[in-house]
């Protein structure tokens, strides 16, 4: 899925950043995963932004992993989370702020705990909040709901000597300073309900929605009620929303319009499309197809151009890829279904874009020994509806799982 903070709007620069240049303009795209193998937790990135992708997988830390999630921190760091293999303990790994060198360097893993009587999870996700802190978010054997996030910095009154202007007597005044707080992680906390798949995504306004879909393949949403939650009731009460439809997929995406669209993929292989109205509100549109499939289709991805247009990416039972575009958000003008290349065999698929703006495709494909191989291909320009022919390989197999991140710190 494609990372909607990908220009930190309102936030500091992330280090190393160059004056007049955009964020995502010195971007590179991450790979984030677990091999099959001996469950190692790895990396693979563009060597510079717009760059090609080294041979080499590089690891993020020791040991085997079970499960994990990406994604970036406040300053633009890519952050992961995941479970390591023997505890049901979760990790936080983050790279280090000092990128100096060629090589990406990475913190030491920090326990950040498991939820109560939790023994396994089925879904792990991690959003930045309105004030760009790491949330996390989690399925876990019994289908329960749990969250975590950064504390928020807290406010200290500390005394300071000033000489006011004109005067040359100093004096003592008290000022409000924020300062890291002692816990920096909360305690697992549950929210209601019961899934086996969960998606988050910070929106427009900063406050994170949640998408889930339980064992009956039902749809559901909620979102943050006030922007700093911290406790369970200040969420708003999960809606259904599939209108009777099974659910095997969701695609959450932020439209250019700043309203969040819902893109889900029916149980017959269709993908049907809903959105905030207006904008940041807890109204939905009613369900619309974006262009209908005549051979059903099997996996979605949903993400955006670096011009903030969405783009959709499917295949079909057929093993057929193809690409759906915005044209108007206003008047939900699309392209409709357009194949443009094809795999050997059942696939996932992910979307992100370049620093030119140009959008990747990820296809994770499934190998005859029940791994997986993973290979990518570029649009032309960005808004184009060209694809490169050609796929670069990042990998023949040996994959078990993928999220694909936006570096905005990378090695100098």
């Amino acid at each position: 899925m494609a990372d909607q903070d990908a220009h930190l709007p309102s936030q500091a620069a992330p280090t190393g950043h160059v004056p007049g240049a955009s964020f995502f303009e010195l971007s590179r795209l991450m790979v984030v995963g677990i091999d099959a193998d001996a469950g190692r937790l790895i990396q693979k990135a563009q060597t510079s932004p717009n760059g090609p992708w080294p041979s080499a997988w590089s690891p993020i830390a020791p040991g085997a992993w079970v499960i994990m999630t990406a994604g970036i921190t406040k300053d633009g760091r890519v952050a992961v989370v995941g479970q390591q293999a023997g505890t049901v303990n979760l990790s936080f790994i983050a790279e280090d702020p000092n990128q100096a060198g060629p090589a990406e360097k990475w913190l030491a893993p920090v326990n950040v705990g498991a939820p109560p009587g939790a023994t396994s999870y089925q879904k792990l996700s991690m959003a930045r909040d309105v004030d760009g802190r790491i949330e996390i978010f989690l399925t876990d054997n019994q289908g329960r709901i749990w969250w975590m996030y950064q504390n928020p910095d807290v406010i200290v009154q500390v005394q300071k000597t000033i000489t006011p202007p004109g005067t040359t007597t100093p004096i003592v005044v008290t000022v409000d300073e924020l300062r890291p707080p002692a816990q920096p992680w909360s305690a697992w906390q549950q929210i209601s309900g019961g899934l086996v798949a969960i998606t988050a995504l910070r929106q427009a306004d900063g406050r994170i929605a949640l998408f889930g879909i339980n064992s009956n393949l039902q749809l559901y949403r909620c979102q943050q009620a006030i922007a700093q939650a911290l406790k369970p009731s200040d969420w708003t009460q999960w809606v259904q929303i599939d209108n009777g439809n099974k659910i095997t997929e969701m695609a959450p995406v932020v439209g250019p319009l700043g309203a969040t669209n819902l893109f889900a993929m029916t149980q017959p292989g269709q993908v049907l499309h809903t959105k905030q109205q207006p904008a940041g509100s807890d109204t939905w549109t009613v369900w619309a197809t974006p262009g209908y499939s005549r051979v059903p289709k099997y996996t979605l991805c949903a993400g955006i151009q670096g011009d903030g247009d969405i783009m959709l990416a499917a295949s079909d039972q057929q093993h057929v890829h193809s690409f759906n575009a915005q044209y108007d958000a206003a008047t939900q003008n699309w392209s409709g279904w357009r194949d443009f290349n094809s795999s050997g065999a059942n696939t996932r698929l992910s979307l992100d874009y370049n620093a030119d703006g140009r959008l990747a495709l990820f296809s994770m494909m499934i190998t005859n020994d029940g791994s997986n191989s993973l290979w990518t291909i570029n649009q032309m320009a960005m808004d184009s509806s060209e694809w490169e022919w050609s796929w670069t390989e990042l990998t023949s197999r040996n994959l078990k799982q993928i999220v694909v991140v936006r570096d905005l710190t990378p090695p100098v």
